[in-house]
C-alpha cells in the first residue's frame, strides 16, 4: 500500500522520442500507442525509445521504545520513548519525550515541533496523579444481566 501511495505522488518526467534503430530524434507524443506511430523518416523503423525520469521525496520518522525489567518481575521499573511521532491534533509529525519511572514514581511528557522548537504539550507529574491516560482510560463495563 505505501508503494501505491509513492506512485501516485511522484513526478514523471518524459525525456525526448528517439527511434529505436537509427537513434534520431523524432517529433511524437512519449504516450502514442504502437499502432498510431509514423515510421522514423531516416530508417522507417516504429521502434522508440523514450528516457523517463521519476522523481519523489521520501521522509523517514523513528522512534525508541525502551522498557527496563528486573529479573523475574513483569511490570517495568521504567519505560521510555524518544522520536518522531504523529500528533493526531494538528496532523503533523513531532518530537516526543516520555518517561514512565515506577521507582521514582514519576511521569514525564513533551511533545516538541520540530520546525519551531516550541513545546505544544507538557505533563509532568507524579504518576499516581497520572491517571485517565492511554491504558489507565477508565473501561465501559458492560451490565450483566
Amino acid at each position: 500500500m505505501i508503494c501505491s501511495q509513492l506512485l501516485c505522488k511522484m513526478a514523471v518526467d518524459f525525456g525526448p522520442v528517439h527511434c529505436g534503430s537509427c537513434g534520431a530524434i523524432l517529433d511524437e507524443n512519449p504516450n502514442a500507442p504502437v499502432e498510431k506511430r509514423l515510421p522514423c523518416s531516416h530508417c522507417g523503423s516504429v521502434s522508440r525509445s523514450i528516457d523517463v525520469t521519476c522523481s519523489d521525496t521520501l521522509s523517514l520518522h523513528s522512534k525508541v521504545n525502551l522498557k527496563a525489567r528486573h529479573a523475574g518481575e513483569k511490570l517495568p521499573f521504567m519505560e521510555q520513548t524518544v522520536g518522531d511521532d504523529f500528533y493526531r491534533k494538528d496532523g503533523r509529525w513531532m518530537k516526543l519525550y516520555r518517561l514512565i519511572d515506577r521507582v521514582k514514581v514519576w511521569y514525564d511528557e513533551q511533545v516538541t515541533d520540530p520546525a519551531t522548537g516550541k513545546v505544544v504539550h507538557e505533563c509532568s507529574e507524579p504518576l499516581t496523579n497520572h491517571t485517565g491516560h492511554g491504558s489507565a482510560k477508565i473501561k465501559n463495563e458492560r451490565l450483566s444481566g
